[in-house]
């Protein structure tokens, strides 16, 4: 590549990354904080079943009825990091650096973090759910404050971690050839549509609830600051040397229209989680 033509790549990532992949990370992003949400209430509404209550899954939270310990909230925490970890590990098998990619790795990190982020909050709010459940177990004192730590621990490992995987979808090197590239790169493709997401995904979630799942949603961004921080310091990056393009995520775009359509037409109004009361 021509040097005039490599400084046109190098100008143009002070500014903007390409609208595409700027766009297909924000969507990538709304989808992953919309399917966390619902892996989260579909666990408690899972362990509920098992336990002999009925749960009915709505778009922004689940309600449980019948007699039943509060160590149904427990499900949704280890639903997420079950569903995560698998996630994060299937990561490293999917070949390319395309839309589909970059999907699966903000829906990987937006599941990990909403049941981590449970954790964290353990000793902090007596009245969130993964405290009532703990509350249930009538665990040894000080245990709270043990999975606090290991929650906080794995969020930011997961987030720095993170800044080598967004890196990775540079489309020229030239993209992650300093630290202040790779910052700016990071800022355009994770900071911005984390922020971007946060408030796009407000949609699937109306009307609020006494769940309160719309005012957590601002705090969202706030991992990806760790990964912003840690971008400039990761270095071993590989970037293509041709430029890659990203087409337009028109199938994408689909996929969060459908799910979010998903979540006004069935959810909104409720749905038994036993699939055998639907028709009841």
């Amino acid at each position: 590549m021509s040097y005039v033509a490599e400084a046109g790549i190098e100008r143009r990532t002070l500014a903007q990354v390409g609208p595409a992949l700027v766009l297909s990370s924000v969507l990538g992003s709304t989808l992953g904080i919309v399917i966390a949400q619902f892996l989260d209430d579909l666990g408690d509404g899972l362990l509920a079943e098992i336990l002999g209550a009925e749960a009915v899954l709505y778009n922004n939270r689940v309600e449980i009825s019948g007699e039943v310990s509060d160590l149904v909230w427990a499900g949704g925490f280890v639903l997420c990091l079950l569903v995560g970890f698998l996630a994060l590990f299937a990561y490293p098998t999917q070949k390319g650096y395309g839309i589909p990619r970059l999907t699966l790795l903000w829906m990987t990190l937006h599941v990990l973090r909403q049941g981590l982020t449970q954790a964290v909050q353990l000793p902090l709010d007596d009245e969130s759910q993964l405290a009532l459940a703990y509350d249930a177990l009538n665990a040894p004192p000080g245990l709270d404050v043990v999975i606090a730590a290991g929650g906080g621990v794995g969020l930011l490992l997961i987030a720095l971690s993170a800044a080598a995987a967004f890196l990775a979808f540079a489309p020229h090197r030239s993209f992650v050839k300093d630290g202040r590239r790779r910052f700016t790169f990071t800022l355009w493709i994770a900071v911005i549509p984390a922020v971007a997401s946060a408030f796009a995904s407000i949609l699937a979630f109306l009307p609020d609830s006494e769940m309160n799942v719309i005012p957590t949603l601002p705090l969202v961004p706030i991992m990806f600051l760790a990964t912003l921080l840690a971008a400039p310091g990761t270095s071993r990056t590989i970037a293509p040397e041709d430029e890659r393009v990203t087409p337009w995520p028109w199938g994408l775009a689909v996929t969060v229209v459908v799910v979010v359509g998903f979540y006004f037409l069935i959810l909104e109004g409720g749905a038994h989680v036993d699939p055998r009361l639907w028709e009841a």
